[in-house]
């Protein structure tokens, strides 16, 4: 992302947080993340995403947003490889996203798994999410060494609401 891409990026992340479909971001948080953040460009903003390292081994695929009239051409793809494919060049072994679409990603090569089996982000972030008491996310994760996550068991909870009640 460059700092021409940063207004651009927030009035579209923004808009489809005023829609409850994604966090909304400060103008602040994209620049201080700014080598986060991948851009699809045509000569013109597309879309953005961002890649968050939170632990040594694990990253978190954030702010993914394509604009509307460019759904649909295969951007979204192309950012979630692009930051699947930096993750590996850093030496990640895992990726993971919080999404409304699941099967988005599992397109991508993506599966779905427990919150609570990405603890790093359940214990560090959650709890201070905007949404944590009413979380309807689902976790998706890669790994990069071309296994498979354990598939979701029927008992396990889905996403922060559910993780949180079921340890009560």
């Amino acid at each position: 992302m460059r700092v021409d891409d940063v207004d651009p990026a927030l009035a579209l992340i923004n808009a489809y947080a005023a829609e409850d479909r994604m966090l909304e971001r400060s103008r602040d948080f994209l620049l201080e993340h700014i080598h986060d953040f991948l851009v699809a460009d045509d000569g013109a903003f597309q879309g953005c995403a961002a890649l968050a390292v939170l632990t040594s081994d694990l990253a978190e695929i954030r702010s993914l947003a394509v604009r509307p009239e460019a759904s649909g051409r295969g951007i979204g793809r192309a950012l979630v490889a692009a930051a699947v494919e930096e993750a590996r060049r850093v030496g990640l072994r895992r990726v993971f996203a919080l999404t409304l679409v699941p099967e988005f990603f599992e397109r991508c090569g993506f599966a779905l798994v427990s919150l609570g089996r990405l603890p790093e982000k359940s214990a560090a972030e959650c709890p201070i999410c905007p949404k944590r008491g009413r979380c309807d996310e689902h976790a998706m994760l890669l790994h990069l060494d071309g296994t498979r996550p354990e598939p979701l068991r029927p008992e396990e909870p889905v996403g922060y609401t559910k993780l949180v009640e079921a340890r009560r």
